[in-house]
């Protein structure tokens, strides 16, 4: 009996149940998109399909031919079942996107840990294992993002689940085909990690040209799927791989830079010790080098290396472009952890620089951890968004808003259509010295909405009081604006405040 109870409430089983209610909290909070192409070239895409949407509300990647239309076209399915059974709030239609992707991410964690816990023969660094996988920081945030980076990630997770069976099943390496090929249709990019993972398969496993058929088998079966989904969505014969690649090779070249960005090199080297905070940074970095020098032959070190190295080649560089590999940094802390431990034994001083450690590290990652789980993501425009739809969607709006600060069309450009009030009209303004009678639209809401950096004109900010606005929300809680002071994940200087008019 006591065993059966040890068995059932033992930390593999509590600790998932836990990161089930810590995932479906993290997805209910987190309104909006991290980044931009998360919304317009997935969500917003399906909306042509849906009817609800013309070509010309789209962004250019959908001219261009070059984002797969897997993932909006399994949008698409999701909001039109939802639509048919009545619900039509788009801040529920996109909850339900994060919440399938938080339910797909707690499945393929699981079976990646069932798979790879054998490797680590302390009891405690199992423990330390389980909760990494699930609770470092940043895990479950990006876990609920209904993005490419993150489905990509997950079902490349799956695959290397397959590969890390011991077993002589026929049919294994042609399911690792099929996922493999999901992971690159949702992201073009895993494609760097799966040339080292074929380099690790020819090069240390020795793989016979049979194995290497049945997964070039399921890999390319997928693909064309996917040419198919591509050829509906757009309405012509289409391989978007193709057009992809061939649109960003003058990127790799060096040649279209300045159209997005530069970055040096060392980018990546550099935000994998900074972003996730130096005290889960540093570790992982370490991590890394005690992986190379113990074991050089593993195969989640074969598969990562690629792909920062070929990534940190091409000049245009953001953070979200690692996101596919984050669900392989708890293996690889605990690797690193447990090699140490090895090395060292259980000296005394040992001990003391690892307690000092934990605390330092729980401290980061606990901290992290909750402030993710309950702000919308990024600065938090949708929570702005959201405030209006909640309380004011059956009313008309009038939206005054400084230069970019509208939460509805971040950019001046293109707006978020899909959340879009129909009964709303806005207005623009260079600053809130503009702020005026005219701009007031009577018998409707009105609203201002402005960066913090507009507010610090206290000439211009006093202007707002005198026109009888009155404060109603920012987009970042204060207590989450305060820490962010320490941590610096975000500018606070961007974080949106919204005021009410409150008459004359």
């Amino acid at each position: 009996m006591h065993d059966l109870l040890k068995q059932r409430f033992g930390y593999k089983n509590i600790i998932p149940l836990v990161a089930v209610a810590v995932f479906f909290i993290t997805a209910w909070n987190s309104h909006g998109f991290y980044h931009a192409d998360e919304h317009y070239q997935i969500i917003e895409f399906a909306g042509i399909k849906l009817g609800t949407h013309t070509p010309d509300e789209l962004a250019w990647e959908y001219g261009a031919q070059i984002r797969p239309a897997l993932q909006p076209s399994i949008c698409f399915v999701l909001l039109k079942v939802l639509n048919q059974i009545n619900i039509t709030d788009p801040y529920i239609q996109a909850f339900s996107l994060r919440l399938l992707t938080a339910f797909l991410a707690l499945i393929f964690i699981r079976s990646f840990i069932k798979k790879t816990e054998g490797q680590f023969e302390n009891n405690n660094t199992k423990k330390i294992y389980y909760l990494l996988s699930y609770f470092l920081w940043f895990i479950p945030v990006i876990s609920v993002r209904f993005s490419s980076e993150t489905w990509s990630g997950l079902f490349f997770l799956s695959a290397l689940t397959l590969f890390l069976i011991k077993d002589k099943q026929t049919s294994k390496p042609f399911l690792a085909g099929i996922l493999l090929g999901f992971s690159f249709l949702f992201r073009f990019q895993i494609a760097f990690a799966l040339i080292g993972l074929l380099l690790w398969l020819l090069i240390i496993e020795r793989v016979n040209l049979r194995y290497l058929a049945k997964l070039a088998l399921g890999f390319f079966l997928i693909i064309f799927i996917g040419f198919l989904i591509d050829s509906w969505f757009y309405g012509k014969p289409l391989f978007t791989p193709w057009n992809y690649f061939q649109n960003f090779y003058s990127d790799i070249m060096g040649e279209s830079a300045p159209a997005f960005g530069t970055t040096p090199w060392y980018y990546y080297l550099s935000q994998l010790l900074k972003l996730p905070g130096y005290f889960i940074g540093v570790p992982l970095f370490i991590s890394f080098v005690i992986l190379i020098i113990f074991k050089p032959k593993n195969l989640i070190l074969w598969c990562i290396i690629p792909f920062i190295i070929i990534h940190s080649m091409i000049s245009h560089k953001e953070e979200r472009f690692l996101f596919p590999m984050v669900y392989l940094f708890p293996y690889i802390l605990v690797t690193g952890y447990e090699q140490i431990r090895i090395v060292f034994k259980n000296k005394i001083l040992v001990k003391l620089v690892n307690y000092f450690l934990a605390i330092l590290f729980i401290s980061t990652n606990l901290t992290g951890l909750i402030v993710m789980a309950q702000k919308s993501a990024g600065i938090g425009r949708m929570a702005i968004t959201k405030h209006i739809h909640d309380r004011y969607k059956n009313r008309p709006v009038n939206l005054i808003y400084c230069s970019w600060a509208n939460p509805y069309n971040p950019w001046n450009g293109i707006p978020e259509k899909f959340y879009l009030e129909k009964n709303m009209t806005d207005r623009r303004i260079n600053n809130l010295c503009e702020l005026n009678d005219s701009l007031i639209v009577s018998g409707a809401v009105n609203f201002l909405v402005g960066r913090k950096i507009d507010f610090e004109n206290q000439e211009c900010s006093n202007i707002v009081h005198e026109n009888n606005f009155n404060f109603e929300k920012q987009s970042i809680p204060n207590w989450i604006e305060c820490i962010n002071e320490k941590y610096k994940g975000f500018e606070n200087k961007n974080i949106l405040m919204l005021y009410k008019y409150a008459g004359k």
